[in-house]
């Protein structure tokens, strides 16, 4: 069930978290709890990772001490960084532990996207002019969360700028995983699908970097036609980048005008991660111990002043939604993970963080060139993405940690522990 909500995380239905509001979260978490008699064997395999959550609370202490305390902000942080554990600990409890069949997951997962990508077509069919099926609209209008279908395809997430999150933080790394090729199919279609339909501007930038990242770690460089045909696949990718540039208005009036200017939603984006960030320059103490879980909103109020003023400078773009940051409600958000997180818990459980990843994948022997780009590509998009409970990090976390057990177990014929792959 889990797995077939992954990309409805954008309905009424769903609970609300930090700028979205997912099912799946939770229903990882039931499937933990109910599998409660496995979680002591989880919990040893990624031990550090269990108690990391405990370091964000006694870190958060001090900014409670000096800033304040914000009761539901701090339970929706606190309980976006369990339910991201709650993630990492039923990926490994359902096919390390019980085994359960990857192709069976697989294919839930694949028809849970194929679902999302028929109702963004259909968004689609329904906007256009010769169409115009009102009640189809009036039917997302009820049921999606935040409603962007009024204006371009929004699947079933919570913004449209989401669709890359999904595509290349989970189905991706599965196809990586499984080499299944349906997902091998799925992911291409759906990028090009979303695209042609005008869903967002992110969406051509994350395609082009997880195409790049897909590459770097498929081809075999000491194959000089492999090599020419990177290079080849490179230039045409700079050719489609420009094009999109010249004949996409989002993002021609970006490269014409400029981020902060060239689009409303691009500099409200940017404002939102400027503010706590300005903050930082000015409170160095804050800064490595952090204004304490639920307390953006006082980064982002103590910052705004001087980041209004040198955004204001460069020819910032103007809205209400940036200036009703000047009194920033206790529920702000910041639209970046790496914001949201070293303003509330500090850059030092930030960089705690960074370690114990590295320090994980060369225990358990993980490191390769597809590691490395799926780290990467798994950076990138939470710059602009900023929920601790989305997927893609417990993804790496767990298949990185069963590495080695699947690299003794290679000649296996069980799917769940062995070779994952589903060819």
């Amino acid at each position: 069930m889990a797995i077939a909500m992954l990309p409805f995380d954008g309905t009424k239905v769903g609970i609300t978290l930090p700028y979205w509001t997912p099912i799946s979260p939770w229903l990882f978490a039931a499937y933990a709890l109910v599998n409660w008699r496995y979680l002591r064997n989880t919990a040893r395999r990624f031990l550090p990772f269990f108690l990391f959550p405990i370091l964000l609370v006694v870190m958060s202490f001090y900014g409670w001490q000096t800033i304040d305390v914000q009761p539901a902000a701090i339970a929706k942080s606190l309980l976006s960084v369990l339910l991201g554990l709650a993630c990492l600990a039923s990926l490994d409890i359902a096919i390390r532990l019980k085994q359960l069949p990857v192709r069976t997951l697989v294919t839930a997962l694949f028809a849970a996207y194929i679902v999302a990508l028929g109702t963004g077509i259909l968004q689609y069919v329904a906007l256009e002019k010769n169409w115009n099926w009102q009640p189809v609209r009036v039917y997302f209008w009820q049921l999606i969360y935040r409603y962007y279908a009024s204006q371009r395809p929004q699947f079933m997430f919570a913004e449209p700028s989401y669709i890359g999150m999904h595509l290349f933080g989970v189905l991706l790394p599965v196809f990586w995983l499984t080499r299944d090729r349906r997902i091998g199919v799925l992911v291409p279609v759906f990028a090009i699908a979303a695209i042609a339909m005008g869903s967002g501007t992110r969406i051509v930038l994350d395609s082009i970097v997880a195409a790049i990242l897909w590459m770097i770690s498929a081809v075999n460089f000491r194959s000089r036609r492999l090599t020419a045909g990177f290079v080849g696949a490179l230039s045409l990718m700079t050719g489609g980048g420009v094009s999109a540039l010249l004949f996409n208005p989002r993002l021609n009036s970006l490269a014409t005008n400029g981020l902060l200017s060239g689009d409303g939603s691009m500099s409200a984006r940017i404002f939102h991660m400027l503010a706590p960030m300005w903050a930082w320059k000015h409170d160095f103490s804050h800064l490595l111990f952090g204004w304490g879980s639920g307390n953006i909103y006082a980064a982002v109020r103590n910052g705004y002043a001087g980041a209004r003023r040198w955004y204001n400078a460069h020819g910032g773009m103007a809205s209400t939604e940036i200036d009703g940051l000047a009194k920033a409600p206790a529920n702000t958000f910041t639209m970046s993970a790496y914001a949201s997180f070293i303003t509330e818990f500090g850059l030092l459980c930030f960089l705690a963080l960074v370690v114990l990843i590295m320090t994980h994948v060369t225990v358990h022997h993980a490191w390769s060139r597809q590691t490395v780009c799926w780290l990467v590509l798994v950076a990138y998009l939470y710059v602009q993405f900023e929920s601790y409970a989305f997927y893609a990090l417990p993804l790496i976390v767990w298949a990185t940690g069963v590495h080695d057990i699947r690299k003794i177990d290679e000649s296996s014929t069980d799917r769940g522990v062995g070779d994952l792959s589903t060819d």
